[in-house]
């Protein structure tokens, strides 16, 4: 799933991502070696614990460069903005309306959103303001 949603991202050298659930860091990790020196990735997540776990694994993978930060997910990360790219890898209803505001025009959003019982990987891309 996670290559899928990768794929569906376009990523390219230089864009600056922001995931969306940290996990173990491995894909922040991911992220960070197809957008290399010229771009960046932030990584966000609610779970101190797991904030911890994903930057001593970063760090001990030499992927330092990778920012991780402690919020709420819903809230994007406003300091980071504006992103390329955004990757939800937590599981969500809807889309929040401050990933959208935190996306560049043209930019892609990955979102796995549950419906009726699936979770769908759903790649968006912002035009006029809206994904």
């Amino acid at each position: 799933m996670m290559a899928i949603m990768a794929e569906q991202l376009h990523l390219e050298p230089g864009c600056r991502v922001l995931e969306i659930g940290s996990g173990t860091g491995y894909n922040a990790a991911i992220l960070a070696h197809i957008v290399g020196d010229s771009g960046g990735v932030i990584t966000v997540d609610i779970d101190q614990d797991i904030v911890d776990e994903a930057s001593g694994n970063l760090s001990k993978a030499g992927d330092g460069d990778v920012e991780v930060v402690r919020g709420d997910g819903f809230e994007g990360f406003s300091a980071g903005q504006p992103y390329d790219r955004i990757m939800v890898t937590v599981g969500a209803r809807d889309v929040s309306p401050h990933w959208v505001e935190q996306l560049k025009n043209g930019g892609i959003m990955v979102v796995p959103l549950w419906f009726k019982g699936f979770n769908l990987s759903v790649a968006l891309e912002k035009r006029d303001g809206r994904p």
